[in-house]
């Protein structure tokens, strides 16, 4: 019998790692990633639909693809630790971001047809260093892969209500901005976030990412982050 080829499961994480974000802040970030690949991969050694594939934008006064890879699959990708420093340019990694979600036509890493939805993780501690980003937002919002992904934002410590509303715009009602209070709780947020959106994802009847998957993630997310209320964590 013929084995039939696994959809691409692209998980991508876009991390602020400007100076605010040094200590605590980045070193939780740093090891919700390699707990991160450790479960995708059980994960996908349980699931015949898909392949997880990472991508990691840091972003500072400049914008990289973490280890200069695009996007690589998840048993391959080498999470070496991310450092703080310098502004905190978001507009830029939203070019970068652009890059990937273009069809693989048009040089992204996307399919040009069919194909699973995206997830997509931003995480900041403050506000862009370049604001409004309308052109930037506009840009992605061109994006077919974009529009359908699913997007969530993370405000760490913030009470910024400029910021708010960035993360707002990009997750555009096709996710949610999850608040952080204590930095502490960063590590488990990011896993919780990233692995019950993956887990719904993956397991899904349907490979297209259709408003029940967005809804249900959206509710189960929700209902894991919870327990984040418990500060003994």
């Amino acid at each position: 019998m013929e084995k039939i080829a696994k959809q691409k499961l692209n998980v991508i994480v876009l991390v602020d790692c400007s100076k605010s974000m040094q200590g605590e802040r980045i070193a939780q970030v740093n090891r919700a990633l390699r707990e991160i690949k450790t479960h995708l991969i059980e994960m996908q050694g349980e699931n015949a639909n898909v392949d997880f594939y990472v991508s990691v934008i840091t972003f500072s006064t400049a914008a990289y693809f973490l280890n200069g890879e695009r996007c690589k699959g998840v048993e391959d990708f080498d999470f070496k630790d991310i450092k703080g420093g310098g502004w905190s340019n978001l507009h830029l990694a939203y070019e970068k971001l652009g890059e990937l979600l273009k069809k693989e036509s048009k040089g992204g890493i996307m399919p040009d047809f069919g194909g699973v939805a995206p997830i997509v993780l931003l995480m900041t501690d403050g506000h862009p260093t370049k604001y409004p980003l309308t052109e930037e937002m506009a840009a992605l919002k061109k994006l077919p892969w974009f529009r359908v992904a699913l997007k969530y934002g993370i405000a760490i410590e913030l009470n910024d209500e400029r910021t708010k509303k960035v993360l707002r715009e990009f997750v555009d009602g096709n996710g949610d901005v999850v608040d952080c209070y204590d930095a502490k709780l960063l590590e488990r947020i990011i896993k919780i976030i990233v692995l019950t959106a993956s887990k719904l994802k993956s397991t899904a009847t349907s490979v297209q990412a259709g408003n029940t998957i967005v809804q249900q993630t959206q509710m189960q997310v929700q209902q894991a982050l919870q327990v984040v209320e418990d500060w003994e964590w």
